[in-house]
């Protein structure tokens, strides 16, 4: 072999060595601009331009604060587009609390009148500005307007209730860093770090873009700029740096891709507005006595002003409630004030199954860590004559204690100790219908708002509706206005079936001197957490607590599967992706895997995981041939029947039996591994032994596949199913809510018309399936080549982008291995070689080695050439 060519061999291992580890070392390529600290620079700017060019009449810090907080609500939208987020004004998603009907006139809007000048639509009333947030990926769930397409479950957060001195002033903080931080989460989930993005395409926290394009299957993308590309990976760091590690991450925005969330972060705004003067009157005192006398004069004030005891008493009872109070004959004058009609409508519009409402403390229960109410209508005191406790449906109350409790769990803090301190969970029962109330000497003479969202708990005289289940609930009629006439009476069959616990502040809770998100115009300084590096998900504060609660509600709101890896290989990308169609078409593409044909067949590990609930009573794999299921009703898009499934299986089996079909080849066409059970991570008895302020590892299930029967070129689907939550109930104790039928009653199934002629709905099944994972039999593995299966997922907002794939440690090594086989090779073709007589190299460069060194003179060392010239 010549020289020549043992260099040029050398050489080429050399650059494919170099070009395969060089291949991995493109994150050079992302030039990225820090998103979180340029949005808030940004956001500081416009509110200091906003002051200097519009400065409100009233100069009241109150004022300034909420019109802040009003601010930063409607950056929300402009920041993470119409497509993810909304933010409307409560008067104009309904404007009949407007019209006349309602008595709320603009001289006087049951609150004396707006008493701030904040008003950014410029709409002629002097209603307050009431923000109604709602977070619904419009890409990932487009608007429901046929009973075939999916729905999503609704989830209610309120704050800014009671009156203004009992007013939570930590809940619409609490709101707006939860609706935060699922946004942030979601927004840079949606960002593909598999691909380049063109230049014209959004970026994380990019203020300059009003909405979120994402391409959709049809988008082509041919060319790209490096100095552009997308900063997905900027986002995760970012949020790396905050405390959310990747699968945190992929959890919160898994929520936003499969929940509705509404949000009234201040129901009663003029009421908040006087707590915070309130507190303001309170800070300019110059001495305790002076300042407690502002402080009750204020109070007195403003509650005569507010009617912010909707919340305790101007809600209607049922129909058949009897009153036990002597003065049972005056009139039912109920939802009568402004943010009770406005909690109406929201009500009437939307499927809600579960909600929390901020309170502050009240004087009923002096529990100095504050507690969690569940509303009862189990009283013996205030039961009608003709119903005894044990026909109430404890089943939902049960429910809805268990609920509670992993609020409690997961909403742990701790105190300056390093105590843990958790809410305590009360079932309150419902109060007589006449209450004094000495302050406001009016008479408080509805339900609270927590029962009357649950009316149907009470509720025994329900009009069948097509189902033969529950139809319309009948409340008792409101006097009062035309609207308390109209819209208080009867109510849809979904309507008041929800769980909206109380959350209620400790008595010893004091007014916070930092609210996050009303921090003054043009303040620099920021409400930030304890450790300004973490979010306030990991705060041990009271609005840490809360935000962890309004995460786990948004999260038990619905069941869930989903398959987390094959053999080993775990998906890089949740099952479901924020702002990314889910097209029945591209189903086997979502979430797929190429799998050698080897012996690793014979034994392939699954593990999936359950969320959304607490107890797993039965949870399997099942798997088949494509082409054998119906894609109609396996189209990872929305959840199969039970009578299609029944339907589906009895046809199968049919046609096996008519085809001959062997058990085995029965068993290939779909099959089932073992049932398992189990509970999951927010299980009580998982929360318990969970670290505080951490969130528990997630529960998951493992089994063995055998699908040696498979040949090369069959394309099989995997599906983990789970049934959870199964509550046992007895005679006439039906469950009513929509938490505990929705996942434990087939026949239920309700839907109607929403103001904007979209379709909510409610519908119970028992088995819940994951999205499918595709396995794709390939060729048997070369020499070089692993029998480990190869993720084939393709986002399906990622098509026709340039992919960006960057090898890991496990795609280097065979490459890496060859490389260094062919420089082995090469060296000993050089080096190891046998001369013509026998003689390795090694042994010629020995000798060669060995002969002495010596020095000689030019004349000695060309003496014998001169000789031999001479005798020439």
């Amino acid at each position: 072999m010549s020289s020549s060519c043992i260099i040029i061999m050398a050489l080429l291992a050399l650059l494919l060595l170099l070009g395969v580890v060089g291949s991995s070392i493109t994150n050079d390529d992302y030039k990225y601009y820090k998103g979180q600290q340029q949005q808030r620079q940004h956001h500081q700017q416009r509110r200091q331009q906003d002051r200097d060019n519009n400065e409100p009449a009233n100069s009241h810090i109150a004022e300034q604060m909420l019109s802040s907080f009003f601010e930063r609500l409607n950056y929300l939208e402009e920041q993470y587009g119409t497509n993810l987020v909304t933010v409307q004004d409560a008067t104009d998603v309904y404007p009949i609390l407007l019209s006349k009907k309602t008595g709320n006139t603009d001289d006087d809007n049951n609150n004396g009148g707006c008493p701030m000048d904040y008003n950014p639509n410029e709409k002629m009333t002097s209603s307050c500005y009431t923000p109604i947030i709602t977070i619904h990926d419009r890409i990932t769930n487009p608007l429901v307007f046929d009973q075939s397409q999916p729905y999503l479950p609704e989830v209610l957060f309120l704050g800014g209730i009671d009156t203004p001195q009992h007013m939570d002033m930590l809940g619409p903080s609490s709101i707006y860093e939860t609706l935060k931080l699922l946004l942030d989460c979601a927004a840079c989930e949606a960002l593909s770090p598999w691909v380049v993005l063109p230049a014209s395409s959004p970026r994380w926290n990019d203020t300059t873009t009003t909405t979120t394009e994402i391409p959709t299957a049809t988008t082509t993308t041919t060319t790209h700029n490096n100095n552009n590309n997308n900063n997905a990976l900027t986002c995760r760091n970012e949020l790396q740096s905050q405390g959310i590690d990747d699968k945190l991450r992929k959890w919160l925005a898994r929520l936003v891709a499969t929940r509705k969330i509404i949000a009234v972060p201040i129901v009663d705004v003029p009421g908040f507005y006087h707590r915070l003067r309130m507190e303001e009157s309170s800070g300019q005192s110059s001495s305790a006595t002076t300042t407690n006398d502002n402080a009750d004069n204020a109070a007195n004030k403003m509650t005569s002003l507010s009617s912010s005891s909707w919340s305790q008493c101007d809600f209607p009872y049922p129909a058949h409630w009897k009153p036990t109070s002597s003065s049972s004959e005056s009139n039912n004058n109920c939802m009568s004030t402004f943010p009770s009609q406005l909690i109406n409508e929201v009500f009437r519009s939307h499927a809600i199954q579960l909600g929390l409402a901020f309170h502050g403390h009240v004087d009923d229960f002096l529990l100095p860590s504050g507690w969690i109410g569940v509303p009862s209508w189990k009283s013996e005191a205030s039961l009608p004559s003709d119903t005894t406790p044990s026909t109430i449906a404890t089943v939902d109350e049960d429910a809805m204690i268990e609920i509670s409790w992993s609020y409690s769990m997961f909403g742990r803090s701790t105190n300056n100790n390093n105590e843990a301190l958790s809410y305590s969970v009360q079932s309150i029962p419902p109060k007589s219908k006449i209450v004094m109330n000495e302050q406001t000497e009016n008479f408080c003479q509805g339900a609270t708002m927590e029962h009357w969202a649950f009316s149907a708990g009470m509720t025994m005289i329900d009009e069948p509706d097509d189902s033969g289940f529950g139809g319309p609930i009948w409340l008792e009629q409101c006097d009062g206005s035309e609207y308390a006439l109209e819209r208080t009476n009867r109510y849809d069959s979904l309507s008041l079936r929800s769980f909206v616990a109380s959350v209620v502040a400790s008595s010893s809770s004091e007014y916070p001197r930092c609210l996050p998100g009303f921090e003054l115009l043009g303040d620099e300084t920021l409400c930030l957490s304890e450790n300004n590096d973490s979010n306030f998900f990991f705060d041990s504060s009271r609005l840490g607590s809360n935000l962890r609660m309004s995460i786990l509600a948004t999260e038990l709101v619905e069941p869930w599967a989903s398959i987390r890896s094959v053999a080993g290989v775990e998906f890089r990308d949740e099952d479901i992706i924020p702002s990314s169609p889910r097209l029945p078409e591209k189903c086997p593409q979502a979430r797929a895997m190429t799998l050698p044909e080897s012996l690793l067949m014979k034994d392939l590990n699954i593990t999936w995981t359950v969320g959304g609930a607490f107890t797993v009573t039965e949870t399997a794999i099942m798997h088949g041939k494509w082409d054998v299921l119906d894609k109609k009703i396996f189209d990872c898009v929305t959840q199969p029947t039970k009578q299609e499934l029944d339907a589906f299986f009895t046809i199968l089996r049919d046609f096996e039996v008519m085809e001959g079909e062997t058990a085995q080849e029965m068993e290939d066409d779909v099959s089932f591994t073992p049932v398992q059970s189990g509970v999951t991570r927010w299980h009580p008895s998982q929360l318990t032994t969970s670290a505080v302020r951490a969130t528990p590892a997630e529960t998951t299930f493992s089994a063995s596949l055998d699908l040696s029967d498979y040949k090369v070129g069959d394309v099989v689907s995997i599906f983990a199913l789970a049934r959870t939550d199964q509550r046992e109930h007895k005679g006439g104790n039906q469950p009513q809510s929509s938490i505990v039928n929705a996942r434990s009653n087939p026949d239920w199934s309700h839907t109607y018309t929403t103001i904007d002629g979209s379709l909510s709905a409610v519908h119970g099944r028992l088995d819940w399936f994951s999205v499918p994972v595709t396995i794709t039999i390939g060729e048997q593995p070369g020499f070089f080549s692993s029998n480990r299966p190869t993720e084939t997922s393709v986002r399906i907002s990622d098509i026709g982008l340039v992919t960006n794939d960057t090898p890991g440690i496990e795609d280097l090594f065979y490459p890496i291995l060859a490389a260094i086989i062919v420089v082995a090779l090469v060296f000993f073709c050089a080096f190891c070689r046998e001369e013509s007589d026998g003689t390795d190299v090694f042994s010629v460069l020995k000798e060669r080695r060995a002969i002495k060194r010596q020095k000689i003179s030019m004349d000695e060392f060309f003496s014998e050439e001169a000789r031999s010239l001479e005798l020439t």
